[in-house]
């Protein structure tokens, strides 16, 4: 379950990517604001600034005086150094930046070991199929783009680096993801098979479920209790999501199954999504769409290339970072850090 991007990723069938973080009008920007090398077609995107290292051990360190006497701000006339604003930050992000770089770092070293150059169509092709996992309406993709840029704090630096990221950890994986007939018909069935759609509202403990579903049960509206307690981004709009399949790996089995047990306009019984709890409204089930799958079977193959390729991007980043030999001299990061671990379930 992607975190990232709200609580339920979006439906497989719309799965063109959003792994680990992935995040605009007319079209994407092709063009992002990174230096390139060579000229013409040929040209290669350099790496963010992340993956560009020099060695250091701890007798080595950066003198911190200079950097932290820097001024950052002025309020009220007196000045914010980068020295006042740094054990803050670090405590609040910085066990999140410090993956994001250490991913960075590990995914060029695979690009450099299999000659991998990044284009700056690579970069395009990367932001379209963010697009068009959002929505169909290439309006309203660039609309909730916006909105997930701002919700998870996607400014040009880490959105950037994250285009590249995936356009490298695509290029790794393409070659090794190889497609089956039974994946091709389970992706027929996700887009063209029955699907049901709900409101949801996540909460954090069992008896804030509970709590919520005694206000709905006496008197409120669903709609107005995913207003007020959902912590999902689909609380913005009372709740609801996108038509669900029944077939769908993109939600959690435990939501399909409490889904396809309950009548429309019920209400489920708490749901246990990892950490979190849910409960769900069916609003309406929308009726299996009489498509033949050998007419629609090029787009099918298309979407589950995609999707493959997701799995195996994820995958494959997962596997990297484990192998990674961290040690932290700032006490704040490793706070950060430790609890950034624990949270996503890796071994502080």
């Amino acid at each position: 379950m992607n975190q990232r991007d709200g609580i339920v990723r979006r439906p497989a069938a719309a799965l063109a990517l959003l792994p680990a973080l992935l995040w605009y009008g007319c079209g994407p920007d092709p063009d992002p604001s990174w230096n390139r090398t060579g000229t013409g077609d040929s040209r290669t995107i350099e790496p963010p600034p992340s993956v560009r290292t020099e060695t250091l051990g701890p007798t080595h360190l950066p003198a911190s005086t200079v950097v932290d006497a820097r001024p950052m701000a002025i309020v009220n006339g007196q000045r914010v150094t980068w020295g006042d604003l740094r054990p803050i930050v670090t405590e609040l992000a910085g066990g999140q930046g410090l993956e994001e770089v250490l991913l960075d770092r590990v995914v060029q070293a695979e690009a450099e070991a299999a000659a991998i150059r990044i284009t700056p169509d690579d970069i395009a092709r990367e932001q379209q199929l963010l697009l068009e996992t959002l929505s169909t309406d290439p309006n309203r993709s660039l609309r909730l783009l916006d909105a997930l840029r701002s919700r998870q704090r996607l400014g040009p630096e880490r959105y950037d680096a994250l285009l590249w990221r995936n356009a490298v950890l695509r290029a790794l994986v393409k070659d090794d993801v190889a497609l089956t007939e039974p994946q091709v018909r389970r992706m027929y069935d996700i887009v063209y098979g029955e699907r049901r759609q709900a409101r949801l509202i996540i909460v954090q403990t069992l008896r804030d479920a509970q709590s919520a579903r005694e206000a709905i049960e006496g008197g409120r509206t669903f709609t107005d209790v995913a207003v007020e307690r959902s912590t999902d981004s689909s609380a913005v709009r009372g709740g609801l999501l996108e038509p669900i399949s029944e077939a769908d790996p993109g939600y959690p089995a435990a939501l399909r199954r409490a889904l396809w047990s309950t009548e429309i306009g019920s209400v489920t019984d708490p749901i246990l999504l990892d950490d979190q709890y849910a409960i769900l409204r069916l609003e309406q089930i929308l009726p299996p769409r009489q498509e033949p799958l050998e007419q629609v079977r090029p787009e099918l193959e298309r979407m589950t290339r995609l999707q493959q390729e997701r799995i195996a991007m994820d995958r494959l980043a997962r596997e990297l970072i484990l192998d990674v030999s961290v040690t932290i001299f700032d006490e704040s990061l490793l706070d950060s850090w430790q609890r950034r671990r624990q949270a996503t379930g890796g071994t502080p």
